[in-house]
């Protein structure tokens, strides 16, 4: 077993004239985004950010290392970036978020500690792993027993990505874990360091709560909901192919308020009146992971609770998100905008196709300035 990913693949051979950069393999796009310092305030400046949709599934692409290359090629020319040194973060599916409770014996170190708890809980496929491991913010940093979330991934997965990496023209300076960079991201958009927020991030078939406290990690938790199962179960009810039913959720959202006024009524609130009814149950089963989530807190942080919601991903772009996510948490609710963490140089121009999907790139170009 291998103790972390950072110590294992850190490259020290490539030249460090400029930060490396985070690049995020997405569902849909291939995302990427590099800082510099800011000599003014020390708040980090987006040098170059870019999200450009695949020309192919991305399955196909990362099969076909010409295609690839040439992809990654036109994406580091089409936003400016300077050098190809990164950081990027294996698949969620490839990674195992194991949230555990350690016992430091006297004369044990953390590291070891955490160790032997892995070999534990995985058995022999221990031998075969990398793990790494993020200790979450405690009332009582002095007790022996610590709460951490480790991550887990088979060697056959990081040196499969690693390849692929270096097939794409890329140089990877270190692997990082997803919901460590989200929370890195967070904590750098943070003002008050005692409060805890969640992010939910939607994906295709299952999203992501992640919970930070300060700047500590403090929770990751996979749920099964997702676009696709919005998508389907519209399609059934109402009878349409799955393209129809995804447009009318792009048009529509998820469902306008359960009483509109009499200004908004009309077809349009029918239409949305109706998505929202069809969608109840997978809503409702949303709020029970959301109140799970809030407990949680409370019961790690002797009574704390959520300050604020961001959301992330496919959802959060539909209509009427925002407001059905309060109604549901009953907690101001933000759609995440990465670049909020930034002063963007001036060489650089935000789009505002870049922002939405750039956040996991963003807490990876982050990892060398917040190490969280």
């Amino acid at each position: 077993m291998t103790a972390s990913l950072l110590s294992l693949f850190k490259r020290t051979g490539a030249a460090k004239s400029c930060a490396p950069i985070g690049v995020d393999f997405a569902a849909e796009s291939l995302n990427m985004l590099q800082i510099e310092e800011a000599e003014e305030d020390g708040m980090p400046l987006v040098r170059a950010a870019v999200s450009l949709p695949y020309p192919v599934e991305r399955a196909r692409l990362l099969a076909d290392r010409r295609a690839l290359k040439g992809f990654v090629r036109e994406a580091l020319s089409a936003g400016g970036f300077a050098g190809r040194r990164v950081v990027a973060a294996l698949a969620p599916a490839d990674v195992r978020i194991l949230p555990l409770t350690v016992h430091v014996a006297a004369g044990q170190s953390e590291q070891q500690a955490v160790a032997k708890v892995v070999r534990e809980q995985l058995g022999g496929a221990a031998t075969d792993s990398v793990v790494d491991y993020y200790q979450v913010r405690s009332v009582d940093a002095s007790s022996p027993e610590k709460q951490v979330l480790a991550a887990v991934a088979s060697d056959a997965h990081v040196h499969a990505y690693l390849d692929t990496l270096a097939g794409a023209g890329l140089d990877p300076v270190a692997l990082d874990i997803g919901p460590a960079a989200i929370a890195r991201l967070l904590a750098a958009m943070q003002e008050d360091y005692d409060r805890s927020v969640l992010l939910v991030n939607f994906g295709v078939s299952k999203s992501y709560l992640t919970v930070i406290w300060g700047r500590r990690l403090m929770l990751d938790r996979e749920v099964d909901f997702g676009k696709a199962q919005l998508v389907d179960k519209l399609a059934r009810a109402l009878g349409l192919e799955p393209d129809t039913a995804l447009a009318l959720l792009s048009e529509h959202g998820v469902g306008t308020a359960a009483r509109t006024t009499q200004v908004e009524a009309g077809s349009q609130a029918d239409i949305g009146r109706t998505i929202r009814e069809i969608l109840y149950q997978e809503f409702a089963a949303l709020a029970e992971e959301l109140v799970r989530t809030q407990v949680y807190v409370a019961s790690r942080t002797r009574g704390s609770s959520l300050s604020k919601v961001y959301l992330n991903g496919s959802v959060a772009r539909y209509p009427h998100i925002r407001e059905r996510m309060e109604e549901l948490a009953h907690l101001p609710v933000e759609v995440l905008d990465p670049l909020r963490a930034f002063r963007t140089a001036p060489s650089f121009t935000p789009c505002t196709t870049v922002a939405p999907g750039i956040a996991l790139a963003a807490g990876l170009a982050l990892r060398g300035r917040y190490r969280g």
